[in-house]
Parts: structure tokens; C-alpha cells; sequence
């Protein structure tokens, strides 16, 4: 059985008077009291069908886990799907839950483990019916280590509900209630003990976007190797191992929802040699489709990606998710509308309270790399950022630093020049991390690294070449401080932020002055199997990205797809700091 967290600050209250272990008690005998009344109200002859369906959306402030733009919209569709179907659906969502104005339906740890539990422990389940579990956001994948063979390692993957807390996690040993993320091993134990006979779980949280910005803006971890899970049992997963799952814009759907919706409705049932259409979905019609559609529309779309979706365990593969029929002459309760997206309005730079000015980036693709550049830059690749953000237009600075933080890291380092308006240095990736999450804190608004692919458009501002101004590298020291007008003429530090000149989207010392934290952990051979949309970084690594040179580096390393590492707790002296983005 899953059990609840009880510590999160996220927990929200049932009842005033109720000490928290008993409102959690009193949240699962209602929902077990609403499941019995279900089973009472429906025919005694029917096998009867439930289902749970996640959406997260957004996460909280200062998480590596970026917003995701369409599994609410999965959720959405998929439970009305369900629901025309004969269905008994629960959807949990963040708007769901502010339409109801009952938070027990946001996606949040402690509610999802309630929703599951009172689902698959459901005691008046029969071997006639069917449960199905979905659901949509981000994953990460993370090592159980052996604490007596250190060697000896197991992956484990989580699915992360709102509330998810991952700022510290370096392995699956450091996990506890506090984080919020739900095992995929607690799944399939409450998959185990459920009665029913058919028990589906279908799985997107590998997203690539997060998520997107994105996430992730660390994105989903890549699926790792799954076991399948226990007898009787099936789980579908939006993609196969070490692969991420697409969202698409143009779907307003992640790719494998929008097939397995599609799927149920009725584009699974088409005839073949060995089986003629006969008005009903089963598991084995709906994997064939949603596999198949899957595979094609992200190879085609998203040049040459792959997406396999995969299915494991021992369902029945002939059990009808839907009749046709039925979904013909049910009419579903209709879903209160969504609120309305406020007109579209173009971004406009803002200056945040603490004076750091953010400047609009649009949303586009462009070619990220070089071919003329280090093996790491290798292969040029076409990137889409699917999402506008906003970015910092200086590197972070001393005050800025001082005024979130209370401390002087750089204090009584060599090189280093102390002022206001000087980059804040001798911060090591954590460090950035934890200012982020700091000040997205104070401002409530999502502060974070930027993803090296963000970083090198925003860099490139539509340009190809390799500055921002072009190939000419005696132009450099206008728009950038680095050795040969800085450390060759004794200026061995770096200067104030916005002294030289920015690029054509408002940007100053992308090229230059200090080397600036992203996101990603650093891959030598990444380029040449990441995503084509809103890539990462790889799952895990030792070192993470710098980019942009510095003071200290020569023009060559100042290029706009120059790639740089240092291990995430190291500090790099006077020569590395970093610059923020906000969603």
C-alpha cells in the first residue's frame, strides 16, 4: 500500500479540527466511502472501470523542474475520453482543483497517494474490473547505492508530484518523505494487492520540456531500465530507455497522450490480417496504435528523434479498455471550461527588486554548435526553445549576490575586484542553485539557471557565426572583457557588469568577463544524440557547463559555441559566475 507523507509543508488541511493524522485517516475513508457508493450505483452485472488521472503542471518555485505546457491538457481530454467510456474518473490537477475548490484534487504527494490508494485497495474490486492510472509530468531517475559495495548501484525512478523537492538529491539514499516523489516501485506494490482484474498504468514523466523551461530548466531525467511490473499488471511508458517524450506544440498535447487519447477514441480499431475491427480498444490494439503513431510523428517532426513508447508486464491483452459503443452513445459530463488565456500581450523587459533587469527572449530554433569548434561542440544540431523566457541582461552582481545571500564567497581571493556592480564570483554551481531558489522566494516568480541550449541562443541572437557580431575576432573587445584586454594589460580580474556592448537582444558579457554556470551536467558526445526540442543536458554526469570565457581566456574560447566544465562544488576563483533566467 502507498503510504502518506506527513511532513510536507505542502500538505493541505481537510478540516480545522482534525490533527493531521487523523484528517489523512478521514480523507481515505471518504474516498473509500465515494468508491463504495460507486459500486453500489452501477449495474451488478457490469464490470465496472475507475481511473485515476495526474497532471502536473507547474512546480514550486526555485525546483530545477521547469513548467510543462500541456499535461493539463492531457489530463483533461484523457479523463473525458474515459469518462464517454463508462468510467469512474478522478482527475487531479491544479485547475482542476481551483475549479472544484476542493485542493484534494491538486497534484500534490500526499493527495496523489491518497487517490491511488483509495483506488487500487478499493476492497469491492472484482476480477472483472479495471483499473487504470495515468500519469503526466516529470520523472527523475536517480541511484540507490550499495552502502557496502559503493560499486553496486540500482536506478530507481520517481514521478514528481507539485510538491516535489529535488534541489539536494544527488541519489536515491538521500530520498525521504521530504521530498515529495512517489517510487515507482510503491506503484507497482499497490498494483500488486489491487483486485481488480486488469490494472493499467500509463506513464509520460520523461518530458522533454518542462519541461519544459524546461526541465530542467532541468527537464526530465531520461527513462532509465525499468523492471516490468507484477503479475497481472501493465504498465505503458511514453518512451523506451534512455529517451526522453516530446510535448508538441502544435498537438497542445505530449505526443504519447495525444495518441493514446486518439487511440481510445476510436484510431485503434482499425482492421488487419489478423484481427478485423470490432468496436472495442483492447491493451495490445491501443500499445500497437500509440507505439507506432508515436515513433513516426516524432522521427518525422523533430529530425530523426526517437520516441518508442513502451509496454511491460502480463495484462491481458485482449481485456477492452472502451467499447466503441459505448463511447457512441454516452455523453460525458462536460468539463468546466477552462479559464480563458489572457490576450497575447509581447513581453517587455522588467527590473525585479532587487535590480537585476530581465530581458524577453523569444521562443525559436537555431543551430547550436559548431563544426569548426572543440569535439564537444560536435555535431552542429538544430535546436528548437519551445518557450519564451526571460534572462538576466548582466551577469549576477556583488550587491545582487549580497542582498539574497548575506555573504561575500569572494572575499580575500586573489583577482578578484570588489564592488557593486562586479560579478559575483568564486560561487560554485550549488551556490547558484541555492540563490535561485532564494530569490525566487522573495520575488515569487521562478528564478533559474539557464539550459545551455537556452544560453547559447540567447547568446547567438539569431546569428550564426561565431560571435554574436560576426566572425571577426578584433571587433571582440568591444563587446567583451577577456585576456587580451584585461590579464595582458594587468587587469587580472573581472569588470563591472555592462561596460561593453550587449548584443542585439540586450545581452552584455555573454562573451567574456566571467565563465557563467548553466543547468546541465556536461557531456563530451551529448550533441550527438540530445533532443531537437528544449535539450537538457544528459541525466547525470561530474562536471557541469560553463560557458562564455572570461578575462582570463583567449577570443577563441569567448565564441558563442564554446563549451566549458568545472565539478558542481567547485568555486573557479575570480573567473566564474552566472546569470539568471525567470519563466
Amino acid at each position: 500500500m502507498l503510504s502518506s507523507s506527513l511532513n510536507s509543508s505542502f500538505s493541505l488541511p481537510v478540516g480545522d479540527l482534525l490533527p493531521m493524522r487523523s484528517k489523512m485517516h478521514f480523507r481515505r475513508i471518504l474516498l473509500s466511502l465515494l468508491l463504495l457508493v460507486a459500486a453500489l450505483n452501477s449495474p451488478a452485472w457490469g464490470a465496472k472501470r475507475y481511473a485515476l488521472v495526474v497532471g502536473v503542471k507547474t512546480y514550486r518555485p526555485g525546483q530545477p523542474l521547469p513548467q510543462l505546457a500541456y499535461t493539463e491538457n492531457d489530463a483533461h481530454e484523457l479523463a473525458k475520453t474515459l469518462e464517454a467510456g463508462g468510467y469512474d474518473v478522478t482527475v487531479m490537477t491544479q485547475t482542476q482543483g481551483r475549479i472544484l475548490g476542493k485542493e484534494v484534487f491538486a497534484p500534490l504527494s500526499d493527495y496523489i497517494r491518497d487517490q491511488i490508494a483509495a483506488i487500487l485497495d478499493n476492497p469491492f474490486l472484482k476480477p472483472d474490473d479495471l483499473v487504470l492510472v495515468a500519469l503526466a509530468g516529470h520523472g527523475v531517475k536517480y541511484d540507490l547505492i550499495d552502502a557496502d559495495n559503493p560499486q553496486q548501484k540500482t536506478t530507481r525512478f520517481y514521478f514528481c508530484p507539485a510538491d516535489a523537492d529535488i534541489l539536494k538529491v544527488k541519489s536515491a539514499n538521500d530520498i525521504t518523505d521530504r521530498n515529495r516523489l512517489i517510487d515507482l516501485g510503491e506503484l507497482y506494490a499497490a498494483l500488486k494487492t489491487c483486485r481488480a482484474g486488469g490494472k493499467l498504468l500509463l506513464v509520460d514523466a520523461c518530458r522533454n520540456d518542462p519541461s519544459k523551461p524546461g526541465n530542467s530548466r532541468l527537464a526530465s531525467s531520461t527513462l532509465p531500465a525499468l523492471p516490468p511490473p507484477p503479475g497481472g499488471s501493465a504498465a505503458f511508458f511514453s518512451c523506451s530507455e534512455n529517451q526522453l517524450a516530446f510535448e508538441d506544440r502544435d498537438l497542445q498535447h505530449g505526443v504519447f497522450f495525444h495518441h493514446v487519447i486518439k487511440g481510445l477514441q476510436g484510431d485503434a480499431d482499425t482492421s488487419s490480417a489478423s484481427r478485423p475491427a470490432d468496436s472495442q480498444i483492447t491493451i495490445a490494439e491501443l500499445s500497437e496504435h500509440v507505439s507506432a503513431s508515436t515513433y513516426d510523428f516524432v522521427r518525422n517532426k523533430y529530425n530523426g528523434a526517437r520516441q518508442a513508447p513502451e509496454l511491460k508486464g502480463e495484462f491481458r491483452l485482449t481485456i477492452p479498455l472502451i467499447e466503441l459503443k459505448t463511447l457512441a452513445r454516452v455523453t460525458p459530463v462536460p468539463m468546466q471550461p477552462l479559464p480563458p488565456d489572457p490576450p497575447s500581450v509581447a513581453p517587455q523587459a522588467f527590473t525585479n527588486s532587487i535590480g537585476m533587469k530581465l530581458v524577453p527572449i523569444p521562443s525559436g530554433s537555431f543551430t547550436m554548435g559548431s563544426k569548426d569548434g572543440e569535439d564537444d561542440e560536435k555535431p552542429p544540431h538544430q535546436v528548437t526553445i519551445s518557450q519564451a523566457f526571460f534572462m538576466q541582461s548582466t551577469e549576477v552582481t556583488q550587491s545582487q549576490w549580497k542582498s539574497v545571500m548575506g555573504t561575500e564567497p569572494w572575499k580575500g581571493f586573489n583577482y578578484v575586484k570588489e564592488g557593486s556592480s562586479y560579478p559575483a564570483t568564486v560561487v560554485s554551481w550549488d551556490d547558484a542553485v541555492e540563490f535561485c531558489q532564494k530569490l525566487s522566494q522573495r520575488e515569487g516568480k521562478t528564478y533559474r539557471l539557464p539550459t545551455e541550449a537556452e544560453w547559447e541562443y540567447a547568446c547567438r541572437a539569431g546569428t550564426t557565426s561565431a560571435y554574436s557580431f560576426g566572425d571577426d575576432a578584433s571587433q571582440l573587445g568591444d563587446y567583451a572583457w577577456y585576456t587580451e584586454n584585461a590579464w595582458n594589460i594587468g587587469e587580472k580580474y573581472a569588470h563591472e557588469v555592462g561596460r561593453k556592448r550587449a548584443n542585439s537582444w540586450g545581452l552584455h558579457d555573454l562573451h567574456g568577463n566571467v565563465s557563467e554556470w548553466c543547468s546541465d551536467w556536461h557531456g563530451q558526445d551529448y550533441y550527438a544524440s540530445s533532443p531537437a526540442s528544449d535539450p537538457q543536458g544528459p541525466g547525470s554526469g561530474s562536471s557541469r557547463v560553463l560557458r562564455g570565457g572570461s578575462w582570463l581566456y583567449d577570443a577563441i574560447d569567448a565564441r558563442s559555441s564554446d563549451r566549458d566544465d568545472f565539478t558542481p562544488d567547485g568555486r573557479g576563483g575570480g573567473r566564474v559566475g552566472f546569470r539568471v533566467v525567470c519563466e
